[in-house]
């Protein structure tokens, strides 16, 4: 038996407290390897950080122009007397952080709720530092010095710096935005084949003041029909590199994105 943290057990057991590596002579010879292997597995699993990469939704949330603002309505409350508290939410599907998935822009694209939980986890992912102002763009040519980076994988984040107008200017964030190109699109697609999801901490790849050019980005990459698209999310002062991303929808059946928590993993 290997005890490795137990205070409560330890003084009636009658095993020897293993603290380090230097105290795995105590066991038998057989066993010295695999206690090393085990304590060095739980050293490595207690470094692991688990990060959120999403807004929380409020009433204020900043829209993508022509966005039904958010409803929060409490129908049932402990303090006036109801047994239990009870809250609606109406909102828009594409509202805070959410994920685009291909039938957002083609009618027989897959749906948000068609993909399997092992898609929705992304390994290998890199935050690429692009800052731009808001109403910028984010061109094929920022994307050149990341090209080999990007090879291996298979969801790239975009921090463009703009989540601060998140806070304050929200009008600014909201109504311009920031353009993730259509050439930029071309190149991911092309440079990146492991590639499977694209993140940016936007209020979308598309900025309001340029929306043709921004259907044309979303129609390239979501072209792939195992392609998405995390917008609106919270890089800000997060790692430049995770191990995984989790991208958990709000799980609608028939729409076609969903609002969704992210959660970066680091070792």
């Amino acid at each position: 038996m290997l005890l490795l943290s137990d205070p409560v057990a330890e003084a009636d057991s009658p095993h020897p407290r293993i603290h380090s590596l230097s105290q795995i002579y105590l066991y038998p010879q057989p066993f010295q390897r695999l206690l090393k292997i085990s304590i060095t597995k739980v050293r490595r699993n207690c470094l692991v950080k688990v990060i959120l990469l999403s807004h929380p939704i409020t009433s204020s949330t900043p829209l993508y122009p022509g966005t039904p603002p958010v409803e929060l309505s409490q129908l049932r409350n402990i303090e006036r007397g109801d047994s239990s508290n009870l809250w609606r939410i109406a909102m828009a599907n594409h509202t805070g952080t959410h994920v685009d998935a291909p039938n957002h822009f083609y009618s027989q694209g897959r749906k948000i709720s068609e993909y399997t939980l092992e898609e929705l986890v992304f390994r290998q992912v890199k935050v690429f530092e692009i800052f731009k102002e808001p109403g910028g763009e984010v061109s094929a040519g920022d994307l050149e010095p990341f090209k080999e980076t990007m090879r291996e994988s298979e969801m790239i984040l975009i921090r463009t710096g703009l989540e601060r107008f998140r806070r304050l200017d929200p009008a600014a964030y909201a109504e311009k935005g920031v353009l993730f190109s259509p050439s930029a699109a071309h190149l991911l697609r092309e440079a990146a084949p492991r590639l499977r999801g694209l993140g940016i901490d936007a209020i979308s790849v598309s900025t309001p003041l340029r929306r043709a050019e921004g259907r044309e980005t979303h129609r390239i990459l979501l072209s792939d029909n195992r392609f998405l698209i995390v917008e609106d999310m919270a890089l800000e002062g997060k790692p430049t590199v995770f191990s995984y991303v989790i991208v958990a929808p709000l799980l609608v059946a028939e729409v076609d994105s969903a609002p969704c928590t992210v959660i970066g993993i680091t070792e």
